[in-house]
Formats: C-alpha cells, structure tokens, sequence
C-alpha cells in the first residue's frame, strides 16, 4: 500500500499503521513533504517529494513561502490565519494544490490500496487509486473542514470531502463524535473508529528528568503539557494560570518547540514564574515516552475554539495514558467521556487563567483522589492501546 500525507514530521498515527500492517504482511510506502531541516530519514519506508518538480513550480513556490513564514508566527495565529486565507483565496487551490505537489511521486506506484491521511490527501489518493484499479482508504485525522478557517475555506474543504468521500471503500477516524459527523454530512455509513492510542506493552521507567534538569526539589509535582507550541492550545493562559496556583510545590513543565515559545517565556518572566514554569525543547518521537513518564501528571488546556477541537482526542492524551499519568484536562466532549467513564483524571472549564489555577490546585489537592485516578490509568492501559487499535485496522484492510 501507499500512504500519502502531507506531514513533514511524520505522524505517530501513520507510523503505528504502517508498523501494524507490516506485521500482518502488507508492504507499506510513506509518501510525505519534504523535511524541514532537510535531515535524511531513518525510516526506509519514507519517500519524500522532491520540493522543486516542474509541474508545481508554482506550488511548490507558496509552500517555500509558507515554510519561511511558520517560522515566524504562530501555525495557528492571526497573521497565519489571515495569509493562509490569502493564499487560498487568490494563489492556489486546496484540491489542485496538493494534487500537483503529490501527483509525480505517487503515480510511480500501483500498489493494491491509497491511504489518504486527512482531508488534503482525498483528491490526489482517489486520482491515483482510480489510475491504477487500487482500493482507496481514507483515514480522517480530524474533522478537516471545520478547523479555524474562514468561511470560505471551511466551504471549499467541505466541497472536496463530499466530492471524494463516496469513493472510499474505507473510511477510519480517531473518534465516535467525527465519524457521527461525516456519516451525517456526507450520508455515508460504517465509518470506522481506530483512536490515537500508544504502544503500552512496555511502561517508561519513571526517571525523574524533569527534577534533574530543572533542579526542582524532590517533593514538586510536575505538571506536563507536551506537543507544539502554537496558537488556539490556551497555552498562553496556561502559563498565566501558575501565578494563581495556591500550592507551590507544582510546576508546569511544557515539553515542545514552536513560535509560541519567545512570548510565553516573556510571559513567564513578567509574573515572576521562571521557578514555576520550565520550558524543555522538544525531543524525538522515539524518546518521548521516557519524558512523558518523568512527570506526575498531564495537562490538556485545549479551547472549544472550532468544532474540529470540540471534538478533538489528542496524541498527547493517549501518550498520557501510555505513561501511566493522571490527567487534567478541559471539558470537551471526547475528553470528558474518556476521563470521567474510566477514573482517569479531573476535567473541567478552563475558561480564565484563574479558572486554570483553581482546577490545578483541586486536581493535586487530594492525594487518595489522585492515587485512585493513576491506579486507573495503569488498568486502562491495558485496553486504550495500539496493540488493539492495530488489530482494529488490520481486519479492516483485510476486509478489502
């Protein structure tokens, strides 16, 4: 099989997928954007695009643009947002952009199945499935067409899902709630839900990195936020949250790189945080899990800012879980649902930085409470995992 995505950092989704089905026999190419810092991938199973063909000269021109541009400002802020918008507006097209940027590359290949990971991918899996008589799978990340777009990209992006959507002879995503949504909007049934879990076979050792390297006293409770830091994740009012957080032996601890990182470290040192809030550049995907295990709990301040992250089930939220850490989270709907059925942790609306500390302080401040939700985060383990999430996916290519 072929999977397409436009990730240039690849996806532990995707990787996980082509891992599983490896090991059911499938022989499984990753056809991805060109690398940021042009490294060479250690994953055989990665072919990259060139990043200059000649028949998306111009694509490939607004993408050198775009990568110049994400350097400088929040992946998900206004000024983003705004040239975004732009861009689809008056210099490409969403469906032709990525068709042409992925056309050259995958039509070297006539596999039995396209993946198409996420909504961007639809157009050009489907064009190249049909080219070669291939059976077509669509794995929906998220609920693509209602990020923080405009209304007239929210529009567009809609229009190629339905156009492509009914060609599928699969279609996966990673929650009850969006598969709820793309039967209802595009009149399709058997949408099938294979979630974000991690591997869990083996728990981190808990080594306490975190302590070490901020040379916190052994008695602080790390507080964890991991993943990219970038507008539209609260983050901005997480880190305010730590002046009003009553017990001072919590630390928040954010584990990550993005353009967010300058202001909210300006943040810090204007309330006085710099021995509340630490900040730990992002690590590799492989070491991640050592990390994630060397705090004693996991935070979750994303906003209902959009239906797509109303919906939202994090990787961060199963990497929680694979590391055994309780978590504490806002209350959107998938979230709620996972942590409240299963023990897992506190949720709860973090509206204001003073509603952010005050679910901070009630979240640590009962250590039986506590004790019961990491009790229950190991037993879940055993259940929210990849080893049956990929058997999940196996029989559903096995289907086909």
């Amino acid at each position: 099989m072929v999977m397409l995505t436009a990730d240039r950092q690849i996806d532990r989704r995707i990787l996980l997928q082509a891992d599983s089905l490896e090991a059911a026999g499938w022989e499984v190419v990753i056809v991805a954007m060109p690398p940021d810092d042009h490294s060479i991938d250690t994953d055989v199973r990665v072919v990259r695009l060139a990043g200059a063909s000649a028949p998306a000269a111009r694509e490939n021109l607004v993408l050198e643009a775009y990568r110049w541009v994400r350097r400088c400002v929040p992946m998900n802020g206004l000024v983003m947002r705004t040239l975004k918008r732009w861009a689809w507006r008056y210099l490409v097209d969403q469906e032709a952009l990525f068709v042409r940027l992925f056309a050259e590359v995958a039509s070297r290949y006539s596999p039995d199945v396209f993946v198409a990971h996420d909504l961007p991918m639809l157009a050009v899996a489907r064009q190249q499935a049909e080219r070669c008589g291939a059976r077509l799978v669509y794995d929906s990340h998220e609920l693509y067409c209602e990020q923080e777009f405009s209304e007239r990209e929210k529009v567009r992006w809609a229009q190629i899902e339905a156009r492509h959507i009914g060609a599928c002879d699969a279609v996966i995503t990673v929650n009850s709630s969006i598969a709820g949504e793309l039967e209802k909007r595009y009149g399709i049934g058997g949408v099938r839900v294979i979630c974000n879990a991690d591997r869990t076979a083996m728990l981190p050792e808990r080594i306490r990195i975190f302590h070490e390297t901020f040379s916190l006293p052994a008695s602080t409770k790390v507080l964890l936020f991991q993943g990219g830091l970038s507008a539209g994740r609260n983050l901005d009012s997480l880190v305010e949250a730590m002046a009003y957080v009553r017990d001072e032996s919590i630390a928040l601890v954010i584990l990550g790189d993005g353009a967010l990182l300058k202001a909210l470290t300006a943040k810090v040192r204007r309330f006085g945080l710099i021995r509340r809030v630490f900040f730990h550049p992002a690590v590799s995907q492989a070491a991640l899990a050592r990390f994630t295990a060397a705090a004693d709990a996991g935070v979750i301040p994303y906003q209902a800012n959009c239906l797509n992250n109303y919906y939202c089930t994090p990787n961060k939220l199963f990497e929680f879980i694979a590391a055994g850490l309780p978590i504490l989270a806002n209350a959107l709907p998938e979230i709620r649902k996972m942590l409240e059925e299963r023990g897992l942790g506190l949720v709860g609306d973090m509206v204001t930085p003073r509603h952010i500390a005050a679910l901070i302080d009630d979240f640590f401040c009962d250590e039986m409470r506590f004790s019961g939700w990491s009790r229950n985060v190991y037993r879940a383990r055993e259940e929210i995992c990849w080893e049956k999430e990929g058997e999940k996916l196996v029989k559903v290519f096995q289907a086909l």
